[in-house]
């Protein structure tokens, strides 16, 4: 895809849907032997697994606070050494220049704090092996009428895109009720389902994208939470295979 107009190949460092990890190092590799730059946005990466600009050979790379639990609001850019790029503000020398505007001190050292707590936290696969647990468990109450969307093994350890089959992901989460929070990659208007557009390039079959709900993981996340999950989405399969009705 890359032609003689092309200046920036941007890839996520991991898609936000399925969790799936991108091979970056070979997409940056390729993109310099076109002479082309590339980003990669590892927002949903940072502070769950190891990120290091050197190895991946990115020229640029993003990521938001928030998402490694420091305040909404502030994010960085890694820019290499030797690329100039326009200012984002112009009128001001902040930010080596790059943007005009009084810096935001607090929240700048609210990240450089969270992320040396989550470097910390990179050794502990408490999260891994809770998501590991609720994907066993949903194996369990519903066999073979779900299907993990994305790799199983090269993905973040706290994201799990399911597909629940026969089901429909937004309907499955009003009945799992509303101090539940998770998210699908499908919305409904009048009366027809449109798929995420991530499954759709993956080729996931429509009957088994409209069923699909990702489940994220958080460091403050417990079993105790998992299991209350479990037990619900159980009572909501038995309840429907005792009316031998699907949720449509």
């Amino acid at each position: 895809m890359i032609t003689n107009r092309t200046i920036l190949v941007t890839i996520m460092h991991s898609n936000n849907e399925t969790g799936v990890i991108q091979p970056i190092e070979d997409i940056a590799e390729i993109c310099h032997k076109h002479g082309v730059l590339c980003h990669t946005d590892a927002s949903q990466s940072v502070g769950k697994v190891p990120i290091d600009v050197r190895e991946l050979g990115v020229d640029f790379l993003t990521i938001a606070g928030h998402k490694l639990y420091a305040p909404k609001g502030i994010g960085a850019l890694y820019t290499r050494n030797g690329i100039a790029i326009e200012p984002l503000v112009h009128g001001a020398g902040h930010e080596l220049g790059r943007r005009a505007g009084t810096e935001n001190v607090i929240f700048d050292v609210a990240l450089g704090k969270a992320c040396e707590v989550a470097k910390k936290g990179l050794q502990n696969h408490t999260i891994k092996v809770l998501a590991d647990y609720f994907y066993a468990g949903l194996q369990d109450i519903f066999g073979n009428r779900i299907k993990l969307n994305g790799d199983w093994e090269r993905r973040l350890p706290n994201t799990l895109n399911i597909s629940f089959i026969g089901y429909e992901g937004s309907k499955l989460l009003v009945l799992l009720g509303e101090d539940f929070a998770a998210s699908t990659g499908s919305a409904c208007h009048s009366g027809v389902v449109t798929i995420s557009p991530i499954l759709k390039a993956m080729n996931v079959p429509y009957e088994i994208a409209r069923g699909a709900v990702r489940f994220s993981l958080g460091k403050y996340t417990t079993k105790e939470e998992l299991d209350i999950v479990l037990k619900r989405l159980k009572d909501i399969h038995l309840k429907s295979i005792e009316n031998s009705d699907e949720i449509i």
